[in-house]
């Protein structure tokens, strides 16, 4: 009978000393968050901070759906952290004029306008706010206004470009352009009822998101995930990792065509589209505003890196990617627009040693900013498009 307490004690310190141990790993899993790889934070980010609060590890990024322009970001963020794969950053928004619902990552509106920028998240920068290449225009001179939204298409962006161009009467707009926006617009024009349902490529198998005790445990959703693996929605390996002069490179595979490509009819449809959208644009702009335009097509990363890529991608392959942007190209040439195909100077610039794009991100880094920056910086003095201002 003495054997007993002797037994309880002894479970007791085991007890204690296994929860010490818990609470210890999972203040490290916290605490450390950013020196764990990137897999491993992307299974955590939906925990709770701490147990007493809704917070997670990571906030989840504050999209807004709007039948209107797509998606939309709330007025007012401060510090807001975003981790997306490698890339780290922290945004605040602002109105482009009190009331207004759209939060722009921008400085606030001056007048005489010079130039205002439209487009998605590469124009609204998934960088720190200095590295972004519309802050670095901005500061060669001019009132300059971000009004790009992430997460949106042309037709979204148009819709927003009409709501807020006439009205603020900027000198010149640009207005970028991704590949990703071909099925952007036929996503919104669905959601709008104007077209019906297409062919689109396979969904991408989804995130594990906390559930029970996981919601507030970093360890048990560890624990969790090793035991229960996601529901595959679809057999596709949806990207591997290539080895660029010892440099990771996460990149589509060559299961299907890529998700770009004009091989789907949903992004036919966006092409289609797309063109109206331009045509409709210029003439919103010259009859209301009286602004410049400036289309700035942009690539995809395995196009930049198609000299690295394609023994692996295979040069067919990537040529699909582009051809989106070639018909646009084309289209913009003989119909006498203003643009600029960042292709060349992005290739260029890796070839040249520079990383461009993110390793794991789809989006330009703090070195593709800049050479973007350059490249539009050059256009605009050699065109003489924005007036010397201080």
């Amino acid at each position: 009978m003495r054997q007993a307490p002797r037994v309880f004690r002894r479970l007791a310190l085991m007890l204690f000393g296994v929860l010490l141990a818990w609470l210890l790993i999972e203040i490290a899993l916290r605490v450390g968050f950013e020196a764990l790889p990137p897999g491993v934070q992307a299974q955590l980010q939906g925990v709770r901070r701490v147990p007493w609060s809704e917070e997670r590890i990571v906030p989840a990024f504050p999209f807004i759906l709007d039948r209107t322009v797509q998606v939309r970001l709330p007025v007012g963020l401060r510090d807001y952290p975003v981790r997306w794969s490698d890339a780290r950053f922290q945004v605040d928004t602002i109105s482009v004029w009190e009331g207004h619902e759209v939060g722009f990552r921008s400085a606030p509106t001056r007048y005489p306008l010079d130039a205002m920028v439209f487009g998605d998240s590469f124009a609204f920068c998934w960088t720190a706010y200095r590295d972004c290449w519309v802050t670095q225009l901005a500061e060669r001179g001019g009132n300059w206004f971000n009004a790009a939204v992430p997460g949106t298409g042309t037709a979204g962006q148009f819709a927003l470009m009409a709501q807020i161009a006439p009205p603020t009467k900027p000198r010149l707009v640009i207005w970028t352009w991704f590949p990703n926006d071909l099925k952007d617009v036929y996503d919104l024009d669905l959601l709008q009822g104007k077209t019906e349902p297409l062919e689109t490529p396979p969904p991408l198998n989804p995130d594990l998101e906390p559930v029970g005790l996981g919601q507030f445990s970093a360890l048990a959703h560890l624990i969790y995930v090793s035991l229960t693996p996601p529901t595959r929605l679809t057999p596709y390996q949806h990207y591997q990792t290539v080895f660029v002069r010892g440099r990771p490179l996460l990149v589509r595979t060559t299961e299907y065509p890529h998700a770009d490509s004009l091989a789907w009819s949903a992004n036919r449809y966006g092409l289609a589209r797309t063109l109206e959208l331009f045509d409709q644009a210029r003439r919103l702009l010259q009859e209301e505003v009286g602004a410049e335009l400036l289309i700035v097509l942009l690539p995809t990363k395995e196009e930049a890196y198609s000299a690295a890529l394609s023994e692996t991608l295979g040069a067919e392959y990537i040529d699909s990617i582009g051809e989106g942007r070639r018909t646009i190209m084309a289209y913009l040439e003989a119909n006498g627009y203003r643009y600029l195909d960042a292709l060349p100077a992005l290739r260029a610039a890796v070839e040249g040693g520079e990383t461009v794009f993110y390793s794991f991100d789809s989006h330009l880094d703090a070195s593709g900013n800049r050479i973007l920056a350059q490249l539009v910086a050059e256009y605009l003095e050699r065109e003489n498009l924005l007036p010397k201002r201080n």
